[in-house]
């Protein structure tokens, strides 16, 4: 399995098939049971598009059957064809009436009384609406379903802090451990810490005994397990520099990156307090002030000079680095903390429900927040852009590869809830021929009292589905040329 999932053409095709198809085929029976409960009659439920391959069985008028073509599914109500509705009226076409006629002969044949058919444009306004929304209420359901279904497998909960090694010296106590810069401490003798401090205090709880550090590597995930005993009776804390702005008083200074901040004006950082936070503090009550860094650049003390600079946007004093918090001992480590250690705890019924709810919520609301994110400039076009089935399989097989190990399902199933969402909210966008444009056509019929021409309606759904092709087609190329990649 993992061997198919390493080929990024076939973990698509994998992730297209366990997701994107049973998304679709969920809205295709959200309308199929709303054209039960209303009466319409239902013609054919297809799994995939023609041509056909065979029938699966029939249920009442229904004939299910399997399709050539594996992109989802589709229903074939009385009236209504891939392109619009039909009609058998006097004003419709030639082929409209002749497909009116045959869509009646075939229930006839299947036992349906005349008097019991009913086709989309005979059924009320209201129970029209109904049917073209519910598809869309069928995939916020099944996400809902899926976001409870995910709790109660269980919800990334924190339950301990983890430091991270920095540097190494040849001289510490790690340094013939198989310890590696980068990885993790997740437990010292068993024991999880909660914060920073908790981590000190198993470290120097040690008198010349030996601990057992639980780690993991972050390059492969693995945990392994290593003895010593420290040797450090004491730590300074102390600011990495990340990066550095172009035109910047850090660059007029002479910083670089990677240069260790140890003190400002001779003043070390006080052990009890984020040195990142105390050196962000001091620079920005420094407009315009000269500030004295004692670095340690490799093996050399260097004394730089700064002038922070105020930033008009802020209104803050900055010099101009991105930076890190990080903690030495006097054996020749270097550690800071890291992204904190979560286990899945599987939550109980209840919380579950409110959970899918609340998440269901949340993300219909970022949704809706979108375009004005944009006009914002919170998120940039590139990260708002559509994606193609190409684009979704492409992230699904992403997704399906990380599910696969770390050996949880619950990834894959919150990307299909999102996909199921996203489906069910763009069916509802006033676009023919979706869900949402055809609705618009019944609220214009119940406001002007009387339904748009047949050939007007048709003729509109047809420059819809030009469009959306149109479109469909572009993006496809787009996720091709530049395909959408899960930031890590």
């Amino acid at each position: 399995m993992m061997g198919l999932l390493e080929n990024d053409f076939l973990s698509a095709i994998l992730a297209f098939g366990l997701v994107l198809i049973p998304a679709i085929i969920i809205h295709e029976l959200g309308h199929f049971f709303a054209a039960k409960s209303v009466g319409i009659n239902v013609l054919e439920f297809g799994i995939g598009f023609p041509p056909r391959a065979f029938r699966l069985f029939m249920w009442g008028e229904t004939e299910f059957t399997l399709n050539w073509l594996p992109i989802g599914g589709f229903v074939r109500p009385l009236g209504e064809d891939f392109i619009g509705p039909i009609d058998g009226s006097d004003n419709a076409s030639k082929e409209s009436q002749a497909a009116y006629v045959s869509e009646r002969e075939e229930l006839r044949e299947r036992g349906v009384a005349d008097a019991n058919m009913l086709s989309v444009n005979e059924a009320k306004p209201l129970s029209r609406i109904w049917f073209m929304v519910a598809g869309a209420f069928a995939n916020f359901v099944s996400a809902i379903i899926v976001f409870i279904v995910v709790a109660l497998i269980g919800l990334p909960t924190i339950i301990g802090a983890r430091v991270q090694l920095l540097a190494i010296s040849p001289d510490s106590v790690l340094a013939e451990s198989g310890a590696e810069v980068g990885d993790v401490v997740e437990r010292v003798n068993s024991q999880l810490f909660q914060n920073l401090d908790g981590f000190w205090q198993l470290w120097f709880s040690s008198s010349n005994e030996p601990l057992e550090i639980t780690m993991r590597r972050l390059s492969d995930g693995s945990n392994y397990t290593v003895q010593v005993t420290p040797q450090a009776t004491e730590r300074v804390n102390q600011v990495r520099v990340l990066s550095i702005l172009a035109d910047s008083p850090a660059i007029v200074a002479g910083i670089q990156t990677d240069d260790v901040i140890t003190a400002v004006d001779g003043e070390v950082f006080p052990l009890s307090v984020n040195p990142a936070t105390v050196l962000q503090d001091i620079t920005s009550q420094s407009a315009d002030k000269a500030l004295r860094l004692t670095i340690l650049r490799g093996d050399e003390t260097l004394e730089i000079d700064i002038t922070p600079r105020l930033d008009s946007g802020s209104g803050r004093a900055r010099m101009g680095i991105g930076i890190l918090s990080q903690y030495a001992t006097n054996d020749g480590l270097q550690w800071t903390t890291t992204n904190s250690l979560e286990e899945n705890i599987p939550q109980p019924l209840g919380d579950a429900v409110v959970y899918g709810v609340s998440r269901f919520a949340t993300t219909i609301g970022l949704i809706v927040s979108i375009p004005q994110q944009l006009i914002d400039g919170t998120i940039s076009p590139e990260e708002a852009r559509p994606v193609s089935i190409v684009g979704i399989s492409q992230v699904g097989g992403q997704f399906l590869r990380q599910s696969v190990n770390d050996g949880s399902p619950t990834l894959i199933l919150n990307f299909f809830a999102l996909i199921s969402i996203f489906l069910g909210f763009t069916n509802l966008l006033p676009l023919p021929p979706l869900d949402g444009g055809r609705v618009v056509f019944v609220i214009i019929e119940m406001v002007r009292g009387k339904p748009v021409p047949i050939g007007i309606e048709n003729l509109v759904y047809r420059i819809g589905i030009a469009f959306l092709l149109s479109l469909g087609g572009i993006v496809i190329v787009y996720d091709i040329i530049n395909p959408f990649v899960l930031p890590q």
